[in-house]
């Protein structure tokens, strides 16, 4: 059935519960499990408004906070017995999604999927739009 089951995790509730699913998913079909979080570039209001200072600690404190979200992840992944890949990868969220799901050979991406999803620009909407597998969200 599922072979490569990738998930998509950030701290938003939704996709904890992704993460959840994607682990139990993964363990019960023997699948391999590839974590991947997407840190997306600055507001653009840093651009203008504040000095390199300040966005670079933003920048710093984002990525550890993703980090040690990540590990999180991992260690919760082998605690059900799965050895898993992991990726923080850099740049617009959509686009990062779909290249990692092409990159590790997806065919199932779980992602949370919060309550506004028809709402016009959201990331679900777009990554189920151009998704190259299999698309399981949870909410």
């Amino acid at each position: 059935m599922f072979h490569e089951i990738m998930v998509a995790y950030d701290e938003s509730p939704e996709s904890g519960r992704a993460l959840e699913e994607a682990i139990l998913l993964a363990g019960t079909l023997k699948a391999h499990l590839s974590i991947v979080t997407v840190l997306e570039p600055p507001p653009s209001y840093f651009s203008w408004a504040m000095s390199a200072l300040p966005l670079i600690e933003w920048s710093e404190k984002k990525r550890a906070k993703y980090m040690s979200l990540q590990a999180s992840a991992i260690r919760q992944a082998g605690d059900a017995g799965l050895a898993v890949d992991a990726e923080l990868v850099n740049g617009d969220e959509v686009d990062s999604i779909i290249d990692c799901a092409k990159k590790y050979h997806a065919d199932l991406l779980v992602m949370g999927m919060p309550h506004h999803l028809l709402l016009t620009g959201s990331t679900s909407k777009e990554i189920a739009q151009r998704s190259p597998c299999a698309l399981m969200g949870i909410r």
